[in-house]
């Protein structure tokens, strides 16, 4: 327990120190008119396809071999079950999430808060909690990356629509020329095609810190982009809204246990399927079960922020719950890891 408060805060402790920058410079009204949306952009835009790039197709010599010694068609498998669990516990949240908020007067906020229950902060957090759990087996990690290419489309699709409140917004032209959609099909197509990996290749191996560097911007980038829209905001705004401590309870308490319940589920159909539940092959089913136990993903601002969305309350509802979720998430994790030890032990 302690071993995870501490994880815990340490790394909210590095993502808010993220955010000074920011604030420093809105403060000191060093930044123009402009400077968020532009900072957005280069979020959504580039380092997002950065990091699918890097999560799929970067690896060291270890990491490489632990990884493909399971074989192309149990991998494959493998990243079907993780999908499917993810797609459905992520739609079960947003029908509860929609139900819940349906009488708010504020649609655009109750949108907003919606969307902040249904997509969790899993780049930043959820892959240091399997790495924790696991002690960084590589394998565990892409099946939470699996998680995060179910968030990607459909942060690209249901999330631009939540914000925008217009499904005009989507279409498929926009969907396949997004850099973001296209980073994960071409991440997919090197993964399972290594051959063609030029990330991997000897001698060609400095080429990976292009992906490499600009993922590792996503999360500084997104938490400068939290710091100025903390600097144009006044407590009240961001604490004193009842949505936003809705928001936090069904994206830390509802969906962890929620995505649980339906890992079970499928684990009962497909356990034997899937290889069995020891080591980091258990993975399939509890990654997005972690990934969904975490606090609100940033890109709820930078979203309202390129959709123009109600970026008051998308400040608030990132802000708030992420500081709730310090005190919140070991105790679900605790919760989450000593229920699966009993279905599986």
């Amino acid at each position: 327990m302690l071993q995870i408060f501490l994880k815990v805060l340490l790394i909210m402790a590095v993502l808010f120190a993220f955010a000074i920058p920011g604030f420093a410079l809105k403060k000191l009204k060093m930044l123009g008119e402009g400077s968020l949306l532009a900072l957005s952009n280069i979020l959504l835009y580039v380092c997002q396809p950065a990091l699918v790039i890097k999560a799929f197709c970067v690896f060291t010599k270890e990491q490489e071999e632990a990884v493909y010694s399971l074989g192309m068609l149990n991998l494959l498998a493998d990243f079907g079950v993780t999908a499917a669990i993810s797609l459905i516990a992520v739609l079960l949240v947003f029908g509860i999430a929609k139900l819940v908020f349906i009488k708010n007067g504020d649609k655009k906020a109750a949108d907003v808060y919606t969307y902040a229950a249904i997509f969790s902060n899993n780049g930043f957090l959820g892959v240091p909690f399997i790495e924790m759990f696991t002690d960084g087996n590589p394998l565990a990690v892409m099946y939470i990356m699996v998680f995060n290419i179910v968030f990607n489309f459909l942060s690209w699709t249901l999330g631009v629509v939540l914000i925008t409140g217009n499904v005009k917004d989507i279409s498929v032209k926009k969907l396949l020329l997004n850099p973001t959609i296209i980073a994960c099909f071409v991440g997919l197509l090197l993964f399972f095609v290594p051959q063609i990996n030029i990330f991997a290749v000897d001698g060609l191996e400095v080429l990976s810190m292009f992906p490499q560097y600009i993922a590792y911007m996503t999360a500084p980038l997104s938490m400068i982009i939290v710091g100025i829209r903390i600097a144009e905001s006044s407590p009240k705004s961001l604490f004193c809204k009842k949505g936003v401590y809705v928001s936090g309870g069904l994206r830390l308490i509802v969906s962890p246990f929620l995505t649980l319940a339906v890992s079970v589920l499928f684990c009962l159909m497909v356990g034997g399927a899937a290889g069995g539940l020891t080591g980091a092959r258990q993975y399939v089913f509890l990654a997005p079960v972690i990934a969904m136990s975490m606090s609100p993903a940033a890109s709820v601002v930078a979203m309202a922020e390129r959709f123009n969305g109600d970026k008051e309350a998308a400040t608030s509802v990132f802000v708030t719950n992420t500081l709730i979720s310090v005190i919140v998430i070991p105790f679900v994790m605790m919760a989450v890891m000593a229920s699966w030890g009993a279905f599986v032990g």
